[in-house]
């Protein structure tokens, strides 16, 4: 009986982990390479420029976002601006401004913010 009390116990957390470990992967993969090539040259702390008040560099900064707020609310895409300038949805924000970014890396963007956002990535000091 023990033994059964617990395994229920530790299913979940151990579902849990396995999740975070795939959002983890996930990011690495196809989060942060996306964002290193069209975002950090103008949102970031390396670059030493936050355009707009905004940085992408970590999980805090997206979160806390720019001038116009948050840049990503977690499984919400309808309210998350980053998913609205990088659809293109809005001309106002449309990021990158060098061009639209495939569909395919837009779909990662959007099930990333649909996944929770997890994020890896430390927060460095502000700008």
């Amino acid at each position: 009986m023990k033994t059964l009390s617990f395994l229920i116990l530790i299913l979940p957390f151990a579902a849990s982990l396995a999740q975070d470990r795939e959002g983890i992967e996930f990011v690495e993969a196809k989060i942060r390479p996306a964002l290193s090539k069209y975002c950090y040259e103008c949102h970031s702390q390396e670059s030493g420029k936050s355009k707009g008040g905004l940085r992408v560099d970590s999980q805090n900064a997206l979160f806390q976002g720019g001038d116009t707020g948050p840049a990503i609310v977690p499984g919400d895409l309808g309210s998350s601006l980053l998913i609205t300038s990088i659809r293109y949805d809005d001309e106002d924000f449309e990021m990158p401004p060098k061009g639209k970014l495939p569909d395919s890396i837009i779909g990662d963007f959007e099930k990333w913010v649909a996944m929770g956002v997890p994020d890896p990535r430390q927060d460095s000091a502000p700008m």
